[in-house]
């Protein structure tokens, strides 16, 4: 969804965060009470901007979720809903959300006890130690630092479950994370449809003897679809040992070849000089952990220049995307504005052995700073699969259970939105990938 990035759009200001109620983690009071008396919200965010707060109650708003924005000039507010997660595993607030999310898009209660289970031993044995209030190895997953996001795609009108995360090691340091994800590849051979041998030929290629803080390691998710098995898939970072743009098309380059790819990444890497030139960045690859002759690699770019026209350059090397009717999403998305807001966008070109290049291109849209706030995303969200014949009613109602406070009042939850068109005549496949912010401050550059 140059040497070296920061990404410092990826930790964008936050300003007013509210607060929630509890859902479905419950939280404990504070045994000293509220920090300060009750306001009306629009009183404090009033004295945040004007500067008449004093700054002991600013520190105590930090501790309980409220910060104030110091994005210079700036007279807007950003409004994240933080999820209460004291005293809660990571286990127990990422299945809560997942059975959530399950139940509202209809699958069976029996489905849904047999994939909480199997994600309980994926995030086995990490998982079982709490969130804690601030992260003790920052994830490149979330900009807050936290290791996990989940995301549901519509793939032929069915909705397909997914979660993507990064191990954490028994010592906290990215090292120990690089290990814990590869320890977690091996143990997944067992698995039903699972085959390790692509993984293993390229492995060595994106693991470092010195991962750096805040940047992806070995990452992995799992997919599930009704009447289908559970998927799962590796993530890599071409970036491991060096951020030269000429390294990590190398490197890649050596994954593809050792993949039997050389053919369809030949075609991207002709435009690559120009990809370069506009500041397209290769920020991750992930791979299919089947050896399905379906089976795909996929390569991540990130557009830094967040205009549509960079956007669509890279997705249109992919045979099956469709400029037009993604065109029309965009205008939808950010109402005709040539540039999005925020985080950059992304693209995802999909690999297969046996063609001449990429088959398919996922665009993911940025909903934050482009939307109002959670409802509105929803909203747009809701508008789109109208379009492309989905029903949008079990959607909303699972970020109405999700969200931690009316959407309405809230912004981040729905992160990124995904568009894919495999042919002119099928309706298109659409994502949202959900951002859990547990922690009420973006993780440092």
């Amino acid at each position: 969804m140059p040497a070296p990035i920061t990404h410092t759009s990826r930790v964008s200001t936050w300003g007013v965060v509210f607060f929630p109620r509890p859902s479905t983690v419950p939280i404990e009071p504070s045994p000293r009470g509220d920090p300060f008396p009750i306001r009306r919200l629009d009183e404090i965010v009033l004295m945040l901007l004007t500067g008449a707060m004093p700054r002991s109650r600013v520190t105590a708003m930090r501790k309980v979720g409220v910060v104030p924005s110091s994005r210079a000039g700036s007279s807007s507010v950003r409004r994240w809903g933080v999820f209460p997660t004291h005293g809660v595993s990571f286990t127990q607030f990422l299945t809560s959300q997942y059975r959530t999310v399950a139940e509202h898009l209809g699958f069976s209660p029996s489905d849904v006890e047999t994939l909480v289970t199997e994600l309980s031993v994926a995030l086995s044995p990490w998982g079982d130690h709490p969130i804690g209030s601030c992260p003790e190895v920052p994830s490149f997953v979330s900009a807050d630092g936290f290791p996990a996001e989940m995301s549901i795609s519509w793939r032929d009108r069915q909705p397909e479950l997914r979660i993507l995360f990064e191990s954490l090691g028994e010592d906290a340091t990215p090292a120990g994370c690089q290990r814990a994800g590869r320890a977690l590849t091996e143990r997944l051979a067992d698995r039903p449809g699972v085959d390790l041998s692509r993984y293993h030929r390229v492995e060595d290629l994106f693991v470092s003897d010195d991962p750096r803080v805040n940047r992806p390691t070995i990452w992995h998710s799992l997919a599930w679809r009704p009447g289908e098995s559970t998927r799962y898939k590796a993530y890599f970072n071409p970036q491991a040992d060096s951020t030269d743009p000429v390294d990590v098309q190398d490197r890649m380059t050596e994954a593809m070849g050792r993949l039997g790819l050389e053919r369809p990444w030949g075609w991207v890497r002709m435009w690559m000089p120009e990809m370069m030139d506009r500041g397209n960045e290769v920020e991750f690859a992930a791979l299919d952990l089947t050896n399905s002759d379906r089976a795909r690699v996929k390569v991540y770019f990130r557009i830094t220049s967040r205009a549509w026209e960079d956007l669509n350059s890279v997705a249109a090397l992919a045979a099956g995307h469709d400029s037009e009717r993604a065109a029309r999403v965009w205008r939808s998305l950010y109402h005709g504005q040539d540039k999005a807001e925020g985080e950059e966008p992304m693209v995802c070109l999909a690999f297969r052995r046996g063609s001449a290049r990429p088959e398919e291109a996922n665009l993911y849209f940025r909903l934050p700073e482009n939307a109002v706030s959670d409802e509105d995303a929803a909203e747009r969200t809701a508008v789109l699969m109208r379009q492309e014949g989905l029903d949008p009613r079990p959607y909303l109602s699972a970020i109405n259970a999700l969200a931690p406070q009316h959407p309405s009042t809230t912004t981040g939850l729905q992160d990124l939105l995904a568009f894919r068109t495999t042919s002119p005549d099928e309706p298109a496949d659409i994502g949202m990938y959900l951002r859990f912010s547990v922690y009420d401050r973006p993780v440092e550059p």
